[in-house]
């Protein structure tokens, strides 16, 4: 049996043991389920692993037992299904990825902007923000030349700016990054 005719069956026979939820709750308990299948087969490709259906549906455990606990949950308010071995897998991975890249790109900016306004103190005609276009485009850019009929807006200003901002940033990633780092344990 194929991957893919794994996972239908799978779905196929959690759709039959939520029979007691009306249609739309189980399409939606459905939709969730396979959701969170792909994002794991895809977690696993962005590892450079060989998806593995069959481990994947293994950690959600049997088709009865799932569709039990979301019944549970929909008809008498019991706590939702969790602690499902698959989905923290996926948990886990998007919250890693999220850390990372959220580092690297506040950091990335914040840098990026102190280089701006410490550049700007030694190279003062190549680095700034200019009007061109009659004031309908603004180009922050480090360039020898200017655009004709260009006004640089901010002028010295642009130091202390893009000094306080790219500071900023730096501290608001390392409070984002420090939640993060919470959820991953």
């Amino acid at each position: 049996m194929s991957e893919r005719e794994q996972i239908h069956q799978y779905l196929k026979d959690l759709s039959k043991y939520l029979s007691r939820l009306d249609k739309f709750n189980s399409d939606e308990v459905i939709r969730e389920i396979e959701s969170h299948i792909l994002d794991a087969i895809e977690l696993q490709e962005q590892n450079g692993q060989q998806p593995d259906a069959k481990a994947i549906l293994d950690g959600f455990g049997e088709p009865r037992e799932l569709a039990n606990h979301y019944v549970e949950h929909m008809l008498k308010g019991t706590p939702p299904p969790k602690g499902f071995k698959a989905i923290q897998k996926v948990k886990r991975g998007v919250t890693k990825s999220l850390y990372y890249s959220m580092g690297l790109f506040g950091f990335g900016i914040s840098l990026f902007l102190i280089i701006i306004g410490l550049g700007k103190l030694f190279m003062p005609d190549v680095i700034g923000v200019w009007s061109a276009a009659q004031g309908n485009s603004v180009i922050i850019t480090f360039s020898e030349h200017t655009y004709p009929n260009s006004e640089e807006l901010l002028g010295y200003w642009l130091i202390p700016i893009a000094i306080v901002m790219g500071v900023s940033i730096a501290g608001l990633t390392k409070g984002v990054l420090a939640a993060l780092k919470e959820s991953l344990q």
